[in-house]
């Protein structure tokens, strides 16, 4: 049988000296071992550069190497170096403030080489960490949000605690999902959450450096939704570091859909949806090679009426009225099929 590819990781960091050797260390100990790593500082002002150096020499791991930028570049900008100096088919990009666990890798390859239906993108769920590795959620709860409902919590959805350690246990459960599809109400997670195929990255990620400087998850993620779809993978194989110093995650956990930043979110994702307009313009003739016309044509319209809705004239008032109505219709068929589970 053929054995599986390699990975190529980017690791971009800036400012966060106190994180960054943990989450070094978490691609280390990686149970698939055929990795390159590029450790991307990018013009940090603390002391990161004096821990990436210490922690990859106590390492002396010959698939790390690392670049220290003198001008900072931003989150693309910074990825963009690192994804410089890999060939690998699937890279992923993990935040200098989280952790894989050592499944990680493993899990998105063997999820990426399912026998159903290729995809650009998977993610998974996390834990939600602080600042010294104390579990705060089993679930970050923006994971699959808006896809559908339940009524009931799993019992083995628990975990069990290590009277000796203290030390949390979390089932885990091998649920997948495919999204063929992208919606305005499609939800991944971070950055730290997914894999992806070289090839598409290197189709989508042509925006410049300053117009990208953080959320490219939010982009990535988006143009695989709507060129290719994506597997969700419901186990969480990684812990999402919120420390009180995120760039965006910058607030506290509050339990239910709380909000995880102080900054207004619909600003932002609008920035991100209009970057992802133009390029799907720029880029047409590429993308029409590489998915066809229909997939291209059909990416631009949905792009379009998601834009339409965020306006305040009466089309997007219109288009919102109708996106009300199909979550209506959406949460009345989940209430349903939960109340037929029960029943049965």
């Amino acid at each position: 049988m053929p054995s599986a590819p390699p990975v190529g990781v980017v690791i971009a960091n800036y400012n966060n000296g106190a994180f960054v050797g943990r989450a070094i260390e978490s691609v280390a100990r990686q149970s698939c071992r055929n990795l390159r790593t590029l450790v991307v500082d990018d013009a940090s002002t603390d002391n990161s550069d004096e821990e990436i150096r210490h922690c990859l020499s106590r390492l002396g791991d010959s698939r790390f190497d690392y670049i220290h930028l003198d001008t900072n570049v931003g989150q693309t900008g910074a990825i963009k170096r690192g994804l410089a100096h890999l060939d690998m088919p699937f890279v992923a990009f993990l935040d200098s403030d989280d952790i894989w666990y050592e499944n990680f890798i493993e899990r998105h390859l063997c999820v990426h080489m399912n026998a159903d239906f290729p995809v650009a993108l998977t993610y998974c769920d996390s834990h939600i960490i602080d600042a010294d590795d104390h579990v705060l959620a089993g679930t970050a709860w923006w994971f699959e949000h808006g896809v559908t409902g339940h009524g009931g919590i799993d019992p083995a959805m628990v975990p069990t605690i290590d009277a000796t350690t203290g030390r949390f246990s979390f089932p885990r459960n091998g649920r997948l999902t495919l999204h063929p599809h992208w919606t305005a109400l499609s939800a991944t997670n971070s950055m730290a959450s997914m894999m992806f195929r070289r090839s598409f990255v290197d189709l989508v990620l042509v925006v410049p450096d300053q117009d990208l400087r953080l959320y490219l998850d939010y982009y990535l993620s988006t143009f695989a939704g709507l060129l290719t779809g994506s597997i969700a993978i419901h186990d969480a194989l990684y812990g999402y570091r919120m420390h009180g110093s995120n760039k965006h995650s910058n607030a506290t956990v509050m339990g239910g859909t709380y909000n995880s930043s102080t900054k207004d979110w619909g600003p932002i994702s609008t920035h991100i949806l209009q970057l992802v307009q133009r390029i799907l313009d720029q880029e047409a003739s590429s993308i029409r090679a590489s998915f066809g016309d229909w997939r291209h044509a059909h990416s631009q319209a949905l792009m379009k009426r998601a834009l339409d809705a965020r306006s305040t004239g009466s089309r997007g008032t219109w288009i919102r009225f109708l996106d009300s109505l199909t979550g209506g219709t959406r949460n009345m068929l989940g209430h349903a099929r939960s109340f037929m589970g029960e029943r049965r």
